[in-house]
């Protein structure tokens, strides 16, 4: 069934149609691709076939543009409501959406790198969804201590997850990449090791599988602050 909403132009007179949103999107788009790096006046302006000057109109310079961006990633950030009574289906889910979102853009999480300076503002999911994940854990009895090293550890394996298991295997021909590739085997056959090659024999999971595991060793993180204490 056809969308009710009309789509906006993006030419006019045969001329590309610039918004704010616009100059985001494709900059996103770049920065999840290629990190925020290749974003430069000049690049934006190639990819949306425009000239450097038109950008102008609409922003007023390249931190101007990172920051639009760094917004238009965390608006797509929305967990779904988090129940303390199911609480472990709530982390799940917390993690699910903290994945979905670094799918989306892999390199783009790589701001904090790729920038000299962290975006001027602050948006506000960064904020409210991280206190409505704490407040969960904090409802099913973990003090705040508690509650913040759980936050630090789904956040660092998702974020590494993202990067180093769904961003190769998304590009990747084949679903699931080896733990050692054959050939890295096979130019090394004078080295012994025997358990990395019986290792390397087994079936790869999927990142799925793998993903499902982070979310149990969270888990069970989040259990064993509830039995001590």
């Amino acid at each position: 069934m056809p969308s009710s909403q009309r789509r906006r132009p993006t030419t006019r007179k045969g001329r590309p149609v610039l918004t704010r949103e616009i100059i985001a999107t494709k900059a996103l788009e770049m920065a999840g691709a290629q990190g925020f790096r290749a974003i430069t006046m000049h690049a934006l302006a190639a990819e949306l076939g425009v000239t450097v000057r038109a950008l102008y109109n609409y922003v007023e310079n390249r931190r101007q543009v990172i920051d639009l961006t760094v917004d238009l990633m965390l608006d797509a950030w929305n967990p779904p409501p988090l129940d303390p009574g199911t609480w472990e289906d709530s982390v799940a889910a917390h993690a699910r959406s903290l994945r979905a979102l670094y799918r989306r853009w892999p390199r783009a999480l790589l701001v904090a790198v790729d920038e000299d300076t962290p975006p001027t503002s602050v948006h506000p999911n960064r904020l409210t969804n991280l206190d409505r994940f704490l407040t969960l854990l904090r409802d099913i009895g973990l003090d705040t201590t508690a509650a913040l090293d759980v936050h630090r550890h789904l956040s660092l394996l998702v974020f590494s997850f993202a990067l180093m298991v769904d961003h190769p295997a998304d590009r990747a021909t084949t679903a699931n990449r080896p733990l050692i590739p054959a050939p890295w085997l096979e130019e090394h056959t004078d080295l012994d090791i025997p358990t990395l090659r019986e290792a390397a024999a087994l079936p790869t999971p999927s990142p799925d599988e793998q993903f499902q595991a982070l979310i149990a060793l969270i888990t069970t993180q989040v259990r064993s602050h509830l039995h001590s204490r």
